[in-house]
């Protein structure tokens, strides 16, 4: 991708205002992390850096990066078996997520439709990588994280959909600390699809989405979701077919290696309010689509300071990746900044262009992808010929709305502590003591049980 290689602009920051409808809800002040000190240094592959993090410090899994990186989850509390995909009762993920400290392992893969929105808790760990065959959709109402603090969420599909109800998002987080969603796919939001917006007087810090997909959020309200916190990392993920907000960005948010593809009247909004907000934008992709006719870099204001590098557009929608760096001028009104305003974790970056082929690859619950990931993948690879917001899921024409999900069957596992018998016995551990799922074997940090659904994800 050369500087210069096409012609297009990438909109200059938009119409001020042209996305104004949280206006109301002020921005929080950027305050950094528990990383260490801000660093503009190269990252591996030619991207740059943001922040430090202390060496050795036990993150929520192998892999976690940003400000949500040290979610403990459910780590060292009970085990809870998913047995079915039914709504509710015993065996369900509505049950499974009830009680706080738990580690959620799935016996059983497919869909889980759901009528009411499900409410997750404090350190809780969905470890969606447990589930055979194809894994794990829910499809229905919509997901809640406010106060989950401590959550880790991994592999799971959100798809909320016209069976939701009006006005509510995909996932949703109003208050709390300390989550991480990782190779989730977010899609058909009836509001946001992912919506990490503090109300008034509450705390909202330390998340992280990396390796995700947030996708075709359902006109006539289409929007990837609002990120206003004051402590939020969105790495190596997909925002694409959403009409608006990809995201759009209060508070603090460290925005690494992204791709936003075929938006339509507002890609990146650059704070659109008042109040003061801090972004680090390194080493993203900004795809033009059929779709598009607004602002790129939308409704920047001077209290929008940013530490921006390695950033990229594409608008000629050619079908190969050849789009042109972008420059200060490209931020509008922003308040530039040659290093990062406030303290970030580390997040070495790659370059935009590995990046995008990284986000190709892996974004989403991608250990198995489902038809819906296949078929934005399809478009996201046509690099401008192929892209549509939609306002019926239905329309996609997959089976059963959401595609064929394999169910597949699970490892025995006797004394159902999470782990299967061949596991333990290849880990020396006791096939029949369920105790020893919160030993810790090597002295690692991690629980054994931890060690096991690590295992399973690349």
């Amino acid at each position: 991708m050369a500087p210069g290689a096409t012609s297009g602009s990438a909109g200059g920051g938009g119409a001020p205002g042209g996305d104004s409808a949280d206006a109301a809800s002020a921005a929080t002040t950027g305050a950094g992390g528990s990383g260490g000190a801000p660093s503009p240094g190269q990252g591996g592959g030619g991207g740059a850096a943001t922040g430090g993090s202390s060496a050795g410090e036990l993150v929520a899994f192998p892999g976690a990066e940003g400000f949500g990186r040290m979610a403990t989850g459910g780590r060292g509390g009970d085990v809870y078996h998913v047995t079915n995909l039914n709504d509710s009762g015993p065996g369900s993920l509505r049950d499974a997520i009830s009680q706080p400290n738990r580690t959620v392992v799935f016996d059983v893969g497919g869909v889980i439709k759901i009528d009411a929105r499900l409410v997750f808790k404090n350190n809780q760990t969905i470890a969606g990588q447990t589930a055979p065959g194809g894994g794990i959709t829910v499809y229905g109402n919509g997901t809640s994280f406010s106060g989950a603090s401590n959550t880790i969420v991994r592999y799971v599909r959100f798809r909320m959909g016209k069976i939701g109800d009006s006005g509510k998002d995909t996932v949703t987080m109003a208050n709390g600390h300390d989550v991480i969603w990782d190779h989730c796919s977010l899609s058909w939001g009836r509001d946001g699809n992912f919506d990490l917006n503090r109300e008034s007087g509450a705390e909202l810090h330390n998340l992280t989405l990396q390796e995700s997909i947030v996708a075709q959020g359902l006109q006539t309200h289409s929007t990837g979701g609002i990120v206003n916190t004051s402590a939020t990392s969105i790495i190596r993920s997909l925002y694409i077919d959403n009409n608006s907000r990809n995201p759009k960005a209060r508070g603090t948010l460290q925005f690494v290696n992204n791709v936003v593809y075929n938006w339509v009247v507002s890609g990146y909004i650059l704070g659109d309010t008042s109040g003061r907000s801090d972004g680090a934008m390194i080493g993203n992709t900004l795809i033009t689509g059929p779709e598009t006719n607004g602002g790129t870099l939308d409704s920047p204001t001077p209290e929008y300071h940013l530490y921006a590098a390695d950033n990229w557009y594409d608008s000629n929608e050619d079908g190969v990746l050849n789009g042109r760096l972008l420059g200060q001028g490209d931020f509008g009104s922003v308040t530039w900044e040659t290093a990062p305003s406030v303290e970030y974790p580390d997040v070495p970056a790659m370059s935009a262009e590995d990046a995008f082929d990284h986000v190709m690859k892996h974004a989403g619950a991608s250990l198995w992808r489902d038809p819906v990931d296949d078929f934005l993948m399809e478009e996201l690879a046509s690099l401008g010929a192929e892209g549509a917001t939609i306002s019926d899921e239905a329309s996609l024409g997959l089976p059963g709305v959401v595609g064929n999900i394999p169910g597949g069957s699970a490892p025995t596992d006797t004394d159902q502590d999470g782990m299967p018998d061949a596991w333990e016995g290849s880990a020396g551990l006791d096939p029949d003591d369920p105790e020893d799922r919160n030993g810790d074997r090597n002295g690692d940090g991690y629980t054994n049980l931890e060690e096991y659904i690590n295992s399973l994800a690349p």
